[in-house]
């Protein structure tokens, strides 16, 4: 059964579950296809190019979590039901059975990516140990929105809509791993301290840079984090 939080406009926004799993999922993995510095990483390692796919397959480990939690919400449009937007949350220390295992592996063109984000999380708990404590921490994931909806103002309402979910849960913290300026400018907007930042083309895979390419103002890596008990 759909939880419903709120409208606003054309848009119904609920608690996501099984029955949008999949929508849910493609909207996800079609806004992935422009991350900033996967895309820009294809352009100069055609080996490493990732498609929509790619990120079906990443995307696909979470879905199962994430549309059961009760944490995660949908933008659905009123008119005919398609998934408008999707903001799926986890537990910050939570991985899928199988995932870690695959994303070390050579196979896959989002591995180096998300060791990526793993060190930024490693970093940002150094920095914070409570981070790295049983029920803790939320992470805000992933936040897509379908392009035929965008400039709705939806990604700022599924944000409003995840903020209470994840208080109720009794998580102390929420944090956001940004890959892009975008992001940041989210996080910094909702309230989101910085706790570690990284230059992209700083950043080593097998002992060399990786991410070197690209275009500003992208490729600041950044890890926020917001005091949901403040």
């Amino acid at each position: 059964m759909t939880t419903e939080l709120f409208r606003e406009g054309k848009f119904i926004y609920s608690v996501l579950t099984p029955a949008h799993r999949d929508a849910a999922m493609v909207v996800l993995a079609r806004a992935f296809c422009t991350e900033p510095v996967v895309n820009a990483l294809g352009n100069i390692r055609p080996d490493m190019k990732t498609e929509f796919v790619d990120w079906v397959e990443f995307v696909d480990y979470w879905m199962d979590h994430c549309s059961t939690n009760g944490l995660s919400v949908v933008a659905t449009n009123e008119a005919d039901g398609r998934v408008a937007g999707v903001f799926i949350v986890r537990d910050l220390l939570m991985v899928p059975p199988g995932f870690d295992t695959k994303y070390n592996s050579d196979e896959k063109t989002l591995t180096p990516w998300m060791n990526f984000l793993w060190y930024m999380d490693k970093e940002a708990t150094k920095k914070m140990p409570e981070l790295g404590e049983e029920g803790k921490a939320v992470d805000f994931w992933f936040l897509g929105v379908h392009p035929e909806f965008r400039g709705n103002k939806i990604a700022n309402y599924l944000t409003k809509a995840v903020i209470p979910l994840v208080k109720a849960a009794g998580y102390k913290y929420a944090t956001i791993e940004a890959t892009s300026a975008f992001t940041s400018k989210s996080a910094a907007w909702n309230g989101f301290t910085a706790v570690h930042e990284v230059q992209a083309k700083d950043w080593e895979w097998k002992g060399a840079p990786l991410y070197t390419n690209a275009e500003p103002p992208h490729g600041t890596w950044t890890f926020w984090v917001k005091n949901l008990q403040e």
